[in-house]
């Protein structure tokens, strides 16, 4: 029998359910086409178990099967199901279909999955609208901060590279240590275990305005895409290189891929943020104020717990050779020490402008420093309904962390130059001072202290961002 000759009211037996589980469920994914093979196989072949009881055997693809499930044991329960059934549920049902089946495909195909690079679809989607979600909590805030300060980091008595985690007023809010031997990953190979260990022994020199960028947008794309049974999402390096606009190499105008070194660059990095572990103060407990610290007595933390971690990693071999040539996507998700601020009733998510994913690490460091505090001062004053309120110069100077080698015209030509071109590519709508400034005082000794870090600047969001954080959560 023709599948289009079915009639759309007939009950169907298990041999013609299969097939119009199928067929119907075709238009959903027409971009794996290797799946739709397989799927094929299963709908139309019945294997011998299948033949005497009539039911999904183990011979069948674990993709199809949790299909074949979702059907029959949730969306069509205790019902007797129909083509029509089955079209209107395809219809009704399609972006959840695709959801909860996107951890079996991983799974089941993870060559070609993260080939098919899962979360294209959620990058693009930021590129079109130039900003991800992120946390706008404080401790959340904190946390990203410390992974881009690597001189912060001492040697401790534990014999880890340590350091306090400190917020703008000087209270400790929490310890975080370096721990790079303590992460472990699944089922490595010898080859696959020396890639990751060449990765993890530059922990501490990969800490930087990156790997920043690599927190927010791991937990913005653990919020937002599928996740496999145990967790975890499918992170790949080219999710990094799209969303900073790299470009891939070209061969006689023919695009081929982003460098290797680019992607080595991307990788070692992720698995620095898989080497910190972070002690946060209990909410019970005050917080210390550090010119107060006199021995070790006054912390009270919780258990150390890393912030990431890591499943399984994927490997690129030379098709050729079968040389292993570098780790290009892991499963990864964050811990239980970032999980409340990013999903559950007391997060708090804002906008993160995608410019600071584009202006360099090396040469830019200032202004990616800015645009994520402004983001996060944005969120909070929209909230509080206080974007007029201004900022003080010398809070702006800390966030930014100016070096000392500049002197105090240098930094002030810098700054002004730095909300210039804030303003310039859309990350702030506009900035002033709050009152004209005395040019009979720049110059003069001590001016920069005693006169100019002690003046209030204004700088206004767009309006996407006030009307973007009015509306999440």
């Amino acid at each position: 029998m023709e599948y289009e000759s079915i009639p759309g009211h007939l009950i169907l037996p298990y041999k013609l359910l299969k097939i119009a589980i199928y067929e119907e469920s075709t238009s959903l994914f027409e971009d794996r086409p290797y799946i739709l093979q397989t799927w094929k196989r299963d709908a139309y072949h019945l294997t011998e178990g299948e033949i005497h009881h009539e039911t999904p055997s183990n011979e069948m693809s674990p993709s199809f099967r949790a299909l074949f499930f979702l059907f029959t044991q949730t969306i069509c329960f205790n019902q007797h199901i129909t083509k029509q059934m089955i079209q209107e549920a395809v219809t009704k049902h399609k972006d959840t279909i695709k959801i909860l089946l996107a951890g079996h495909f991983i799974q089941e195909f993870p060559e070609k999955e993260v080939k098919r690079r899962i979360n294209d679809e959620k990058i693009s989607e930021a590129l079109n609208r130039e900003y991800i979600y992120s946390s706008m909590d404080i401790n959340y805030h904190l946390m990203r901060d410390i992974v881009t300060k690597k001189k912060d980091f001492q040697e401790g008595e534990t014999g880890h590279m340590a350091t306090q985690i400190i917020d703008n007023r000087g209270k400790v809010r929490g310890l975080a240590e370096l721990r790079p031997h303590d992460t472990q990953v699944a089922e490595l190979s010898s080859d696959q275990q020396e890639m990751w260990l060449e990765l993890i022994e530059s922990t501490l020199s990969s800490l930087d305005e990156m790997t920043a960028d690599l927190f927010d947008l791991i937990t913005y794309l653990w919020m937002v895409t599928p996740k496999n049974r145990d967790g975890y999402i499918e992170f790949h390096s080219n999710d990094a290189l799209r969303l900073r606009n790299l470009k891939k190499r070209t061969s006689n105008g023919r695009e081929i891929d982003f460098r290797e070194e680019d992607r080595f660059n991307i990788m070692k990095r992720v698995a620095a943020l898989s080497s910190i572990w972070v002690s946060m103060g209990e909410q019970k407990i005050k917080v210390i104020n550090t010119q107060d610290m006199k021995d070790k007595e006054l912390y009270k933390f919780k258990d150390f717990q890393k912030m990431f971690e890591i499943g399984k990693i994927r490997v690129a071999y030379d098709k050729k050779t079968g040389e292993a040539k570098g780790i290009y996507a892991v499963q990864v998700k964050p811990t239980s020490v970032l999980t409340p601020y990013l999903e559950g009733p007391n997060r708090s998510i804002g906008l993160l402008d995608l410019k600071v994913f584009q202006y360099s690490h090396f040469t830019q460091r200032k202004q990616k420093r800015l645009t994520r505090y402004l983001n996060l001062q944005w969120k909070i004053r929209t909230v509080r309904r206080s974007l007029h309120q201004p900022f003080k110069v010398s809070t702006l100077l800390k966030v930014m962390d100016f070096s000392s080698r500049y002197n105090g015209v240098e930094i002030r030509d810098k700054m002004e130059a730095i909300l210039d071109e804030l303003q310039k590519d859309g990350v702030l709508k506009n900035w002033a001072y709050t009152e004209e400034i005395d040019e009979n005082k720049i110059g003069k000794r001590g001016w920069l202290k005693n006169y100019w870090e002690k003046l209030s600047i204004i700088l206004l969001p767009t309006d996407l961002v006030i009307k973007e954080n009015q509306k999440v959560c």
